[in-house]
């Protein structure tokens, strides 16, 4: 046989062997991700079903800073933090419910809250901008769209958006 038709039939196989390996090798990685922000969910939503057993059952954002000015809900209770929005209109969250846009959202139908800190840097384009602002994602059971409450719409600190995720149980342990 011929030197270089050896050559090149084991570097063909190494190389057939090597994109398996790599296909697997993915396959594994993606598969240990989804598996580890399940977990983080579901640690997530334990913490808020133990909060929801301490208020009988009902979802309730336990605050302990000042609390906001204005009139409370007839569904949802007294007002407890309201985030202006730029350009008009706020997210005001009271004690049973949120209130955004014209979205009334009771927290009995949130099934997790995460809270991304963003980046300091905003970014040269409205792209980078939205990818490096602050930003509160609100997920609903069922077949709802998610909410997302980002800081270059609405006015708001980090510490007040970590209140409301702790304040509703869907803390990070």
């Amino acid at each position: 046989m011929d030197f270089y038709l050896i050559l090149g039939l084991v570097f063909g196989i190494l190389g057939i062997v090597l994109m398996i390996a790599l296909v697997i090798g993915c396959g594994a990685f993606i598969i240990w991700f989804i598996r580890s922000w399940d977990k983080a969910k579901k640690q997530r939503q334990v913490n808020a079903e133990t909060q929801r057993r301490q208020h009988n059952g009902q979802s309730v954002l336990e605050w302990d800073g000042p609390r906001a000015i204005g009139n409370p809900d007839p569904e949802f209770g007294p007002l407890v933090e309201e985030f202006p929005r730029k350009g008009g209109g706020s997210a005001r969250f009271y004690e049973r419910g949120l209130v955004l846009y014209q979205k009334r959202v009771p927290y009995g139908s949130l099934s997790d809250i995460f809270f991304d800190p963003g980046e300091a840097e905003q970014g040269k384009d409205l792209k980078e901008a939205i990818q490096n602002s602050a930003v509160l994602w609100l997920y609903r059971k069922g077949l709802h769209r998610t909410l997302a409450i980002r800081d270059f719409q609405y006015g708001f600190d980090h510490s007040s958006c970590e209140k409301i995720r702790d304040g509703l149980g869907f803390r990070n342990d």
